[in-house]
């Protein structure tokens, strides 16, 4: 599980190849401003920091199209993150990464995965919808890079739910 493939992706364990775009990617506050726990601005340091402490293979993948990074996403402590580049969004490619990696997590017995979103965050809520995650609850969360308490939604996938979606990776 450490690499997986699909039609149009690759997800590989994350390198220090992708420090750079990591860094451009994350410093970039309208990718960022989405997230809960990275810092802003991003440093190379943080990311030496994420790939030391938190970029487990098998557990966080870089996304790639045609050898292009495109995003990183993560699925560790049965958590689904991921974050794309703003020229790799709105063409399905982080349904199609968390498809995989989800259909990984539940083939191998894996048990419920969470997620979520900050309200108004409509491409996620799509994309999480798409596979299955239902809300589970409402609250707040503290993002990070804002440096904001935010309107959070909270979500869940069951296998059941994962299988019965409108996902289907050929």
């Amino acid at each position: 599980m450490h690499r997986l493939v699909t039609p149009r992706l690759v997800l590989r364990p994350v390198g220090v190849q992708d420090k750079a775009a990591v860094v451009e990617g994350l410093g970039d506050l309208a990718v960022s401003g989405w997230l809960s726990v990275v810092p802003h601005p991003y440093t190379p340091g943080d990311f030496d920091s994420f790939l030391a402490d938190f970029a487990h293979p098998g557990a966080t993948w870089t996304i790639e199209e045609s050898g292009a990074f495109c995003g990183i996403l993560g699925l560790e402590s049965a958590t689904l993150g991921y974050w794309l580049l703003p020229g790799a969004q709105g063409r399905g490619l982080a349904t199609e990464a968390a498809g995989a990696a989800l259909q990984a997590h539940f083939a191998a017995g894996g048990g419920p995965v969470a997620s979520g979103y900050f309200e108004g965050n409509a491409r996620s809520a799509r994309v999480l919808g798409k596979l299955g995650f239902v809300e589970i609850a409402r609250d707040k969360k503290f993002c990070r890079p804002m440096g904001v308490e935010r309107p959070h939604v909270t979500l869940q996938l069951t296998e059941a739910a994962f299988r019965s979606s409108s996902f289907i990776l050929t």
